[in-house]
């Protein structure tokens, strides 16, 4: 396996040189009319080492990036919940206290006016 190989992962869009990437049809027994990708360099200077991956290969390891990135998100929208869950239970909470320290501010200042008019 070479490097370059190795370094790419999913769908290639440059090669490590920097040129851009040309699909390609195999021409061999062991793999007719296959299609890969191949570095417009490495097509032509096929001794050098510049990427070469099979579409199919590329395309695989694109939905694993794609399904990883995906249960990522799916964890973080589940944190989200549970943050604003609790964010929204504490904020309910301070305005019940609030309004029951009012009522009960209400009640005493009337009680007050009561006993004062005695």
């Amino acid at each position: 396996m070479n490097t370059a190989k190795r370094q790419s992962q999913g769908v290639p869009s440059r090669c490590w040189c920097g040129r851009g990437i040309v699909i390609f049809y195999s021409k061999t027994d062991e793999n007719p009319y296959r299609r890969f990708y191949r570095c417009e360099i490495g097509a032509q200077r096929k001794m050098e080492n510049h990427l070469f991956k099979w579409v199919d290969e590329a395309l695989l390891d694109e939905i694993r990036r794609v399904e990883a990135m995906q249960g990522k998100i799916a964890e973080q929208i589940e944190d989200l919940k549970q943050s604003l869950k609790k964010t929204v239970e504490e904020e309910v909470r301070k305005q019940k206290n609030s309004l029951e320290l009012g009522c009960l501010g209400t009640i005493l200042w009337i009680f007050g006016r009561l006993r004062s008019q005695e």
